[in-house]
């Protein structure tokens, strides 16, 4: 059984070593607070605006980082900026998007001990922004060609390795880790993930987490269909992590799929647990799913499944709720540092109120007891005071709120609200800040 997974991992499996100086032939470092970049204990927050205008170029994007400490994320005004620009790795175009918040990981890929910045800029370029005592400065970073980056340990040696999607349709680059600082990888292998059943022409990389408890992580992958040329996702389809970053299928759950995938141990068995949202079969789609929208989570190890809908009993905001909302946007963390994961989402109730629901887990999986009701717009779960329990940050019009975690779950008012619009950014950046949101 695998008992390396945090309960507050989101998406990913996040290594953060504790020690310095890696190498491909030194011992593994010991995983520490995820998005730490300078080493100090205390995760630092990432917000940005994928629609700023960077050097005259619209929707450049940018992403500012807003550093971790005992009182939580500190924010001068003026933060550290990076854009594809300040890289030195080529100019920006219009619509690239640096700091996509559905593009962006972080981890350790170096393994110096301080967590590296990942995200995706354009169609199919990747930088990665390394960490260091100084936090994240753009004075040293790579360029990968790839999307979509993913990020855990999928041969289980101890370092971070990347799944990134390639440029063919329904293929992955699996880059083992450690990386050197020109961003090359220990060793790569190229994946097909065509699907095995012609009724889905498209594979979807959702997530990576040790589902199966063999100490390496596993893929798992979207099967969808097409609807509006954007791809619906009807089946999840389980690669196992193996040596050498050889991922070979395994389970596939026709009944058991998402518009997104999220994973965290909620029942804290040393098992990663997929959390997925559906709010909608389809694009656009005027109905919810046969069983009500809901939010769903499927445990590692017994693959048996929990199943939240509106109608479930004990919830903390009664319905009914609009079409397609319930269970929208799913994030996984550890807010009350009990070591299991617990997931907040987002409803929308007839009267088009926006609200959002804290649900915690707990030995039996995932609960309604001790449920809270919640600010909606749940964007990131995140340690920014070393407490060892997630802030909860909040995605508003233009603006970031961030929630403190404790034993009692989270604040009911803001330690921290952040708006785009308010911050010094410098002269190559302008926009409304209406696009500002947390990133990682």
């Amino acid at each position: 059984m695998n008992r390396r997974l945090a309960a507050g991992v989101v998406l990913v499996l996040v290594l953060s070593g504790c020690g310095s100086g890696g190498s491909e032939d030194g011992p593994a470092r010991h995983p520490g607070v995820r998005s730490d970049f300078d080493g100090d204990g205390y995760g630092d927050l990432v917000v940005g605006d994928t629609g700023a205008t960077v050097d005259g170029k619209y929707a450049a994007g940018y992403a500012a980082v807003l550093p971790g400490s005992a009182k939580g994320p500190e924010n001068t005004g003026k933060p550290r900026v990076v854009t594809q620009n300040s890289l030195g790795l080529g100019k920006a175009g219009e619509g690239g998007g640096f700091g996509s918040a559905g593009a962006s990981v972080t981890a350790d890929l170096d393994g110096d001990g301080r967590a590296d910045f990942v995200t995706q800029a354009g169609r199919s370029t990747i930088f990665v922004v390394w960490g260091s005592d100084k936090g994240l400065s753009g004075d040293a970073a790579a360029r990968l060609p790839g999307a979509a980056p993913l990020t855990g340990d999928v041969d289980g040696d101890g370092h971070a390795d990347l799944v990134v999607s390639g440029s063919e349709e329904n293929t992955v680059r699996v880059l083992l880790g450690p990386f050197s600082r020109k961003g090359a990888p220990r060793g790569s292998v190229s994946l097909d993930l065509t699907p095995s059943d012609p009724a889905y022409p498209r594979a979807v990389p959702a997530a990576l987490g040790d589902v199966t408890g063999d100490g390496k992580d596993d893929l798992l992958v979207s099967w969808a269909f097409l609807a509006d040329e954007a791809p619906v996702a009807r089946a999840t389809v389980l690669y196992r992590g193996a040596a050498g970053g050889k991922l070979a299928e395994g389970q596939r759950w026709k009944d058991f799929y998402g518009t997104a995938l999220s994973v965290g141990d909620v029942n804290k068995d040393g098992y990663a647990d997929v959390v997925a949202e559906l709010a909608c079969e389809m694009r656009g789609d005027p109905f919810p799913p046969e069983g009500g929208s809901r939010v769903e989570v499927l445990y590692g190890g017994t693959f048996q499944t929990t199943r939240i809908t509106e109608e479930t009993a004990g919830l903390p905001v009664q319905g009914p709720f609009s079409y397609c909302s319930f269970g929208s946007g799913p994030e996984v963390g550890d807010v009350d540092g009990d070591g299991y994961a617990d997931v907040a989402f987002s409803a929308e109730t007839e009267k088009r109120k926006s609200v959002g629901i804290l649900l915690h887990g707990s030995a039996r999986g995932l609960t309604v007891t001790g449920a809270q009701s919640v600010p909606a717009g749940a964007a990131l779960m995140l340690d920014t005071d070393g407490d060892r329990a997630d802030e909860l940050i909040i995605q508003d019009l233009g603006a970031v709120q961030v929630l403190r975690g404790g034993p009692d779950g989270v604040g009911t008012s803001p330690m921290l609200t952040v708006h785009g619009a308010n911050l010094d950014l410098g002269p190559d950046i302008t926009g409304t800040g209406r696009g500002f949101r947390p990133v990682g």
